[in-house]
């Protein structure tokens, strides 16, 4: 005789999917790369706007430099925040280690590319590198814990990411423009301007983006 099911017999337990990190990675990487591009399309229409001049060397020299600040920065987090799952303070180490590392090698690459194709117009020096590179650590890594965080609340979707983003934007935002100000008073409205919407739109952008590729993952899993 079969033996019958037992109504009070556990459930079979059904593993709940897990990001895969490669996956993870490369949805970042396309939209962080969209990300970068999108940013330096409101920059240049800002520029025009303020009257900059925008030569070739230059709009190219600072896509560079936004689109792999955007990457490393971003795709740093999207580590950070996947390996770290519930662990708030090891997503906070990932942001805080990327942020510094992708403002560097993307300073540097735009520093190259101005001198690769003999273009002038860098902008004006701003505050320290180093101080600057702290203040992004200390920003990104806010952001991983807060991004980390969120992806543990069910009720959480894009307007939560982008409202973070935006209020850890102008809170260190205005920390880094305060110390620009403090070592270039003489910096033209339009570089203020553009130097603001970017700091500020930038951490929007790269929440979202984590969003976007934690949410498509999940779907896929499914």
């Amino acid at each position: 005789m079969q033996e019958r099911n037992n109504p009070t017999s556990p459930k079979p337990v059904v593993p709940t999917p897990t990001p895969d990190l490669a996956a993870t990675l490369l949805r970042v990487a396309w939209a962080a790369i969209l990300l970068g591009l999108a940013m330096e399309a409101i920059l240049i229409l800002l520029g025009t706007g303020f009257g900059e001049a925008l030569g070739l060397g230059k709009i190219t020299a600072d896509l560079v430099k936004n689109v792999s600040w955007s990457l490393l920065v971003c795709g740093g987090l999207a580590v950070g925040t996947t390996i770290a799952k519930a662990r708030l303070p090891l997503a906070g180490l990932a942001g805080l280690l990327a942020a510094p590392v992708a403002f560097e090698v993307s300073r540097v690459l735009h520093k190259g590319t101005l001198e690769m194709v003999s273009a002038s117009g860098g902008g004006v020096e701003g505050a320290s590198p180093f101080v600057i590179a702290v203040v992004k650590g200390l920003e990104y890594g806010v952001l991983g814990i807060a991004i980390t965080w969120l992806a543990q609340r069910s009720w959480a979707g894009a307007m939560a990411y982008a409202l973070t983003g935006l209020l850890i934007g102008v809170l260190f935002g205005g920390a880094i423009l305060t110390l620009t100000l403090g070592a270039t008073p003489q910096m033209s409205t339009g570089a203020l301007v553009s130097q603001a919407v970017n700091e500020i739109l930038f951490p929007v952008g790269c929440a979202l983006v984590l969003f976007s590729a934690n949410t498509l993952g999940k779907r896929m899993a499914r």
